[in-house]
Formats: structure tokens, sequence, C-alpha cells
């Protein structure tokens, strides 16, 4: 994500994929004068190392008190689970035995005990209560593993002209991929010739979908197009949404960082696709009209899937939808806290879909309840899982992992740091998982972009394809799913460059 640029009054704390903010127009004394009081300032100042608990699984967890001229404190955080480490997120004020972080955290100093307690903030830990206990101490710092694979040689590339957002399609020999001025490109799958190009009326976020001898594309202009395969010729638009899609960028305060848009599912003769709105619709293919409408409580980016005539998808809202494919009916609804959108993935009887609740979920498909679930610690949970034979590949955002794990239980046969924001659903072959990542330059987390090849039942690097990043502060590198075909990854970046690059 971009960095968000704010007044020095204001400082930063990190959760998920995302730059949230704390306003900290906080003074360094409240009330009183910081150096009264039950506790001293030098009973504060140093590094306090806490240890937390979820799910069964600990993770280290630091902070550092910094004594400033004005008798207050700076506030540096270390987060080895997203690689963080000593970044400044808050001013504090010690009044009595009270530690004060910002205007909105407050922690409990007991100098006799050595101890700094309290709950973890929500804007850390955004769904669940967790509780935290700190001890002066010190916290390693290991060296990260770098990625060093061999470079690869793209086999061809082409200028979108504008950046790329949208997942790519590969079918039938020719690769489908949109951009943010509404083109949609139609290449050659083996040397990357335009075979034609399609206009929207609004940026494309979502990849296409074949019906046919038709292409389903849903644009930002709020419209659901039918095109022509092979001439790439409008043969159909129906409305979707009752006004264009508007994005906020994320340095605006109030984006949600909703960069993508549901694709189309066919399926029993019917179309399905999740709108801005919040809507699911069933839609006739030959006409476009509606056969039901399902209104979730907010934003439906995820793209859904179905099977014995469920139709499952997830919302902003934060909960996961079953609804009946036929009626629109809904079945059971689970909500994991916060915002869905990652689609999800079916095995055996089962729906596993992604959180920003930093939860992998695995969902019973009859009930909705859980079967198992994952923690991805600190990190949104953007990419869809793909599902080969009995492993979930699934990517992660600030954790910046790629995870294969046993879909029938959530337990990890390895795990990958990829060194960037890995949110598209990964391409899986035979032989290889393939992701792409992005970042943004001078980012807390120190992420870099780039595409990655990893061999399938090590998890090693393969190969990679790094992104130079830019020299503003603008986000890089490949946000979208790939696509695989004629012994090729095709995949688009942010730069409006599409990349075709030998298996």
């Amino acid at each position: 994500m971009n960095r968000i640029h704010r007044p020095k009054t204001q400082l930063w704390a990190l959760a998920g994929s995302a730059l949230l903010f704390i306003a900290l127009n906080t003074p360094a004394t409240r009330g009183q004068d910081a150096s009264t009081g039950l506790s001293t300032p030098s009973e504060l100042a140093g590094i306090w190392i806490a240890t937390l608990s979820h799910g069964g699984e600990r993770r280290p967890f630091g902070l550092a008190f910094e004594q400033q001229a004005d008798g207050g404190f700076l506030v540096k955080m270390s987060n080895p689970s997203t690689q963080i480490w000593d970044a400044p997120i808050a001013k504090a004020t010690l009044e009595g035995g009270k530690v004060h972080i910002g205007e909105s955290i407050t922690f409990d100093l007991d100098p006799a005990a050595g101890t700094l307690s309290g709950m973890m903030p929500k804007i850390l830990v955004p769904v669940y209560t967790m509780s935290v206990v700190f001890h002066r101490g010190t916290l390693e710092h290991p060296a990260r593993v770098e990625l060093t694979a061999p470079i690869a040689k793209p086999a061809w590339t082409f200028a979108a002209g504008a950046p790329v957002w949208a997942d790519a399609l590969y079918d039938r020999g020719v690769v489908y991929i949109g951009a943010d001025d509404g083109r949609l490109h139609a290449l050659v799958a083996r040397t990357g010739k335009e075979l034609w190009v399609f206009k929207a009326r609004g940026a494309i976020r979502s990849s296409a979908a074949r019906a046919g001898n038709d292409l389903l594309l849903q644009a930002d202009d709020g419209f659901l197009y039918w095109l022509d395969r092979t001439l790439g010729t409008e043969r159909l638009k129906v409305r979707l949404c009752e006004k264009p899609i508007e994005r906020l960028p994320p340095t605006n305060e109030k984006s949600r960082f909703d960069r993508f848009a549901s694709g189309v599912t066919i399926a029993n003769g019917r179309l399905y696709a999740g709108t801005h709105e919040g809507h699911v619709l069933a839609l006739n293919p030959a006409d476009g009209k509606r056969l039901w409408d399902f209104a979730s409580g907010d934003s439906v980016l995820s793209t859904p899937v179905i099977t014995a005539g469920r139709l499952y998808f997830g919302s902003f809202d934060g909960n996961v939808y079953a609804v009946d494919a036929a009626s629109g009916t809904l079945l059971w609804k689970h909500d994991t806290g916060a915002p869905v959108v990652s689609t999800p993935a079916l095995h055996e009887g089962r729906v596993i879909v992604g959180s920003r609740s930093y939860d992998l979920l695995a969902l019973d498909g009859r009930t909705g309840a859980t079967v198992w679930s994952r923690y991805i610690w600190f990190s949104w949970v953007e990419s869809p899982a793909t599902i080969r034979e009995t492993t979930a590949y699934v990517g992660s955002s600030d954790a910046a992992r790629l995870y294969a794990l046993d879909a029938g239980t959530g337990k990890s046969a390895w795990e990958l740091d990829v060194h960037g924001w890995a949110w598209g659903h990964p391409a899986v072959t035979d032989r290889r998982v393939f992701i792409g990542t992005s970042a943004t330059p001078q980012y807390v987390v120190g992420h870099d972009a780039a595409f990655v090849a990893v061999d399938r039942p090590s998890g090693k690097v393969a190969w990679r394809f790094p992104i130079p990043a830019p020299t503003d502060q603008s986000t890089y590198g490949f946000a979208a799913s790939a696509a695989v075909g004629e012994g090729l990854v095709f995949a688009g970046a942010v730069d409006g460059t599409v990349y075709a690059f030998p298996q």
C-alpha cells in the first residue's frame, strides 16, 4: 500500500496490509507532570518484551520507551512476525502507574513486579481480546533470509499503458487482462501479440470469465459486459451497480483498500457475481435478466464459488455466506469479525477462506461451523487459497509469506518469506507455485516486489523476477493473480507491464 503522509502530530501503527493511523495530538503530559506520581520515568524507559499467545501459538513482541526532553516518551515497536524493528509508532506519557500511548492505549506499570501489562490494542489485534504482560529484556533480531534464486528472463512483455490490478485469464491460447484505463487486452499466449482491445467506461479490476463464446467482464463503471471472445466486440451490457465505483486511494483516511472487484462464476446455466454495493446477483446468461438478488451488509469483492447447489462468498461486512444457488435464500453466515475479500476455495465439503481478522478458516460447507483455523499473525489474509490434491497454497499481506497447508487440518507443510504483499491467487502446476508480490517504498515493514516461482514439494524458490522500487511512494510490483498455460505463466504488474515467463 502507499505510504500515508500525516502531520507530525500523527504517527503510525500497523495492521494487516494497510497503514492505519492513530491521531496522536496527545501532549507530553496528561493532567499532571509526567515526572510525578507513583512511578518515575526511569522505571519505564528501556526495552520491554512480551510473548503473545493465541490459538496454541506464541509470538514475541517488543516495545521500547525512549525518554524525551519534554518528559514524555517516544515508543518504538518491534514485531518479528512482520519484520518490523524499532519502528516509531507513538508518543507516550507516564501518570502514576499508567502508561498512556497515544490517545487510545493504556498499560499498567508495576515497578515492583517489573511488568507492563494490559490488552493488545484493537488497531493491532482487530478481532480477538489478547492480554499481554511485558518484562524487561532484549529481542533477537535475526537476519532476514534473502531470495537468492536465479532471475528469470521474460519470454515476452506487453505494455498495457495503464496500471494492471486485475487478475489474468488464460483460455485456449489467449491471455485476457484488464487495466485501469478500462481496456481489456486479448493477447496471443505464446507471443504477446495483441489480438484485440475492448474499452469499458471504467477501470477494470476484475478478471474476465468465459461463457461459451462470450467473455464476461465487470468494470468500475458499474456494468457487466458480454464480449465476443474472438472479436472483442460488445454483445450486451447490464448495470450491476447504481453508480460508478469509487475506490479511494490509500492516501485517503477513508480508504478501505478495496483494490479489486468480483469476477463472474458460470454454473448451471446461470451467472453469479458480487457487487461493490454489497449484492450477489444471479443472472440469465442470455440477456442479463436478474433471477435473484441477495443483499449482504457491505461490498462483495470476492468471486462467488458454487458446489452442490450452494453458493459461497465473502463480504466486507465480515461474514462468509452460503446461499441456495437456485433461489438466493440464505443458508448460513459465519461472522469472522473483519472484512472478507478473499475468494473461497472448496475442499471435501469445506470452505477455505481468509479474513482481515488475520484468520485463514476452514468452514463446514453445510453449517458454516469452523473445522479449523490458522492465525496469520498481524496479517490480513487477502489471497484466495489454491487447492492442489490435499494441499492449500495461500499468500499473506504484512506477514509476507506463502504457505503450503494441509487442506484437511490447516497444519503447515512449509512456509516461505516472499518479502512482499502476496495478495493474489497462487497459480499452481505439478512442479511449481507462482505468486506475485507488491510493496511500497519506505513502508514500515520493508517489503520488496517480485514475481516468484516456488518448488512445490520443498517450498524453495526456483526463480524470481524482482521489480525495482519507484522514486515516488506508489505501490509497485504484482498485486493481481497470475495465470498459467502454454508452458508459461502470465502476470500483470502495477506499472502496466504484462509479463510471460517460462514456467
